[in-house]
């Protein structure tokens, strides 16, 4: 397990072994944290038939088929669609009607809750309600602002931690990356966000952005090659173009290099700063963060347009 959420398993698992488990759960926390292998080990957990000590065993035939992915008391639902509609839900609750094939229960996983449509939220709330058996429901969400009040009063909830900064570098020394805190800085100070930044390689990718978007004074047309580059990973890049601003309204402030997210690009935020008021910053940085949330996945049926907008309105 993950190093920093081995104290949020050592509450759950003690809520567990004290009986008070509940039927549903709701994992909180940032993304990038790894709250779906929490989800997992619960959800062990709770189908092992000899755990120890709040720990599952590891060898019964239950964790053995856990193991092997084929668990036939666990569903988990996929990551990869924008949203979960109403028939999978109805599904999902469907089959938790059944009789455990093992006897221990039934567990479903669900991640990124926050992707159900209202109509599937409201299918999953009478099974919510009146679970069936010994059922266990994990939902797994880093928005909890975009579900239904409903859901969230029928569950049980943890928020999961954010690692300091010094732990997130640490950890990933030990996976053979010398990150910067700079680099925790842009994603949030969550260490899978972090790794997946530096696999990638995207510090080349911000630097390209960023000083695209500060030679807009003097080449405006290239706006639509700068709306190009936000389209692209959308949250990612207008939380970056976030940051910048916020950086040169602190470079306006007399903040030092240190207390910029972005140091590396102290030099940019300095002529970003001295080109714009901090009227017109503070401004553009507010209408970005409204932006940001509206390009939520699902949310907008074509984000490039409102992108190109605040282009012209920063122009």
């Amino acid at each position: 397990m993950y190093p920093w959420l081995i104290p949020d398993w050592h509450a759950l698992s003690q809520t567990a072994q004290a009986g008070r488990l509940g039927h549903a759960w709701l994992l909180l926390g940032d993304p990038g944290l790894g709250k779906e292998q929490l989800a997992e080990r619960l959800a062990r957990l709770h189908l092992c038939q000899q755990p120890d000590r709040g720990e599952p065993c590891g060898q019964c035939h239950s964790c053995q088929l856990f193991d092997k992915g084929h668990h036939p008391d666990l569903a988990t639902l996929p990551a990869d669609s924008k949203t979960i509609g109403v028939e999978v839900i109805r599904e999902i609750c469907a089959r938790l009607q059944n009789s455990a094939q093992l006897g221990r229960g039934k567990v479903v996983i669900i991640p990124d809750a926050e992707r159900m449509t209202e109509s599937a939220a409201n299918a999953l709330l009478k099974t919510l309600e009146e679970p069936a058996g010994d059922s266990l429901l994990l939902l797994i969400a880093s928005q909890v602002s975009r579900l239904l009040p409903t859901i969230l009063s029928r569950c049980h909830k943890h928020v999961c931690q954010l690692p300091t900064e010094g732990e997130t570098v640490r950890w990933l020394a030990e996976q053979g990356h010398q990150a910067t805190l700079a680099q925790v800085r842009i994603c949030q100070g969550a260490p899978l966000r972090v790794l997946r930044y530096i696999e990638e390689q995207q510090d080349g990718k911000r630097r390209e952005l960023l000083g695209s978007f500060v030679s807009l004074s003097l080449t405006p047309t290239r706006a639509t090659h700068v709306c190009s580059q936000l389209a692209d990973e959308t949250q990612a890049r207008v939380h970056w173009l976030q940051l910048f601003l916020c950086d040169a309204i602190k470079t306006q402030a007399g903040c030092g290099h240190h207390q910029l997210a972005m140091p590396d690009l102290a030099a940019l935020s300095q002529q970003l700063a001295e080109g714009n008021s901090s009227e017109k910053l503070l401004e553009a940085e507010q209408q970005l963060v409204a932006l940001k949330a509206a390009c939520q996945p699902g949310q907008l049926s074509n984000p490039t347009i409102h992108l190109m907008n605040w282009l012209s309105r920063w122009l």
